[in-house]
């Protein structure tokens, strides 16, 4: 490769062609991958370093799964077989939040998700995922859909007639009462943290609420954003709640992490008209599927590298990147609902799981 692009100079001397720069590769195989690192000295070439991805990988005849850029070097991984692609079933079987076989995070580690992808991308179908996934983790939902859409009537009902308590939130006046109700929650669980530091302080370091026994994660889950805003704008009271809502989501965002609540944003484009920019910083993991991954405004929006050669992906494929898990945006295929899935039971389980970390004389009815 080095030879055929002509990534080096050369001198003739003595009748004798000599290199006298070069790119500066190295390589390292494993059972398990190809390792390409391309070394920057502050060289002529260094402008090269991090646009190498289709050639090495015509090189080594492997794909590239992801490239990694730091501050002296850009590295470039080539799996040698393909990541297997997981199941909703599978992403029950595992403690860890899920996306991949080889993409997950701890809850918490890090918090809040912002999820983009138009209509046909998969967006609504993962969300429902994740959905099922934190309450595997005991976590409890609320469901905040301005759209009234499957979310809130094949999901939301669904829990509620198991779980025992209200889910699902349509309006804007209910979704910014919700966020407020959330928020006070908070505030609640920090004064209890805060006048129990026997229990929430050990080996010197603050435990969030839900390392401590009997406590659990509280999940808020906001989809199709923009159709808060546009349904909320049309009145002056409505103009009222959105503000109030986006003042304490903007909280949520900032100071929940240690109470153990956690944000996801479904947006059907990534656009800063609903999240902005500062709120797009607070959260740990973005997920951007389908075709709007063919929008570099949507792309710069979520990501925060942009030296990415994004490929316009179908349904259920797309980009993720997770604060201190995956630094640079990474394509991902996000786990597969068959239609032989049998909804209900998979939720009746989800929920089992919920109620089984609350009773520990077994399953709830």
């Amino acid at each position: 490769m080095v030879i055929s692009n002509k990534f080096y100079e050369s001198q003739v001397i003595n009748g004798k062609e000599k290199i006298i720069n070069y790119i500066p590769l190295q390589y390292q195989e494993t059972e398990q991958d190809v390792r390409v690192a391309c070394l920057k000295y502050g060289g002529k070439y260094d402008s090269k370093a991090n646009q190498l991805g289709s050639l090495l990988s015509s090189s080594v005849s492997l794909e590239l799964e992801e490239m990694i850029e730091y501050t002296n070097s850009v590295m470039y991984i080539f799996p040698k077989s393909a990541e297997k692609r997981l199941t909703w079933e599978d992403t029950l079987q595992t403690e860890k939040l899920t996306i991949s076989e080889k993409v997950g995070w701890q809850f918490g580690s890090p918090p809040h998700v912002l999820l983009a992808g138009s209509t046909k991308s998969g967006k609504t179908v993962m969300i429902e995922n994740l959905v099922a996934q934190y309450l595997h983790l005991g976590s409890e939902i609320r469901l905040l859909d301005p759209k009234k859409g499957e979310l809130s009537w094949v999901v939301g009902k669904k829990l509620e007639d198991r779980l025992g308590y209200k889910v699902v939130y349509n309006s804007p006046f209910q979704i910014a009462g919700a966020l407020r109700e959330v928020v006070l929650e908070m505030n609640r669980r920090f004064q209890v943290m805060a006048d129990n530091p026997d229990t929430y302080i050990s080996k010197g370091k603050v435990l969030s609420w839900a390392d401590v026994e009997g406590n659990y994660p509280l999940v808020i889950v906001l989809d199709e954003g923009i159709a808060f805003k546009t349904e909320a704008e049309t009145t002056k009271e409505g103009k009222q709640a959105y503000q109030e809502a986006m003042s304490n989501l903007g909280s949520l965002l900032v100071k929940s992490r240690q109470a153990s609540i956690e944000v996801i944003v479904g947006l059907q484009r990534a656009s800063s008209d609903f999240i902005p920019t500062y709120m797009r910083q607070n959260f740990g993991t973005a997920l951007l599927l389908g075709s709007t991954t063919a929008d570099s405004d949507s792309c710069r929006m979520m990501f925060s590298s942009q030296d990415i050669a994004y490929k316009t992906c179908d349904i259920g494929t797309g980009y993720i990147q997770i604060d201190g898990v995956i630094p640079t945006p990474k394509y991902v295929e996000v786990p597969f609902k068959s239609d032989e899935l049998d909804f209900e039971k998979y939720f009746d389980k989800a929920c089992d799981f919920y109620w089984s970390m609350r009773n520990n004389d077994g399953l709830s009815d």
